[in-house]
């Protein structure tokens, strides 16, 4: 099944390709093994409220997921939550596509300033708050590496 996904996400993806190539490895994934996704190619998105995201993008919802990147600076240690960028120097909140809001189930953030690597539960769609988007991508993991 994820596999017809991810060869459908190369056929469909055009110009995408170029920030998300995926490995050989990523193509004979197994469906409980983690799909590796950049997140590069995530918050690159050129997004508005309202719009539908790329099928490649919401093919992705509700899937086992592997993400490399840098918690946000402002991380509290002891919450249960934190943002996930691509890059150690982004606050995360310039606009809600360009962040990952992560949960976890079985821990508390300690701030790590360096990049990690974080498989969970993905999932895609607007969150509103007040009539405001507040969020476009959520990952639930269980703890920090």
């Amino acid at each position: 099944m994820i596999r017809s996904i991810l060869c459908s996400v190369l056929a469909l993806s055009g110009a995408t390709t170029e920030l998300w190539v995926p490995e050989v490895s990523t193509l004979l994934v197994q469906d409980d093994d983690p799909i590796e996704v950049n997140i590069d190619w995530l918050t690159s998105v050129d997004y508005r409220p309202g719009m539908k995201l790329p099928d490649e993008i919401l093919a992705l919802d509700g899937k086992q997921v592997q993400l490399v990147g840098y918690m946000a600076i402002g991380t509290l240690e002891g919450d249960e939550s934190f943002e996930f960028v691509p890059e150690s120097c982004e606050c995360g909140r310039s606009k809600v596509q360009h962040f990952i809001d992560v949960t976890l189930t079985d821990d508390v953030a300690t701030f790590t300033p360096g990049r990690i690597t974080l498989v969970g539960k993905f999932s895609v769609g607007e969150v509103k708050e007040d009539g405001f988007v507040t969020s476009l991508y959520r990952l639930e993991v269980e703890r920090l590496p």
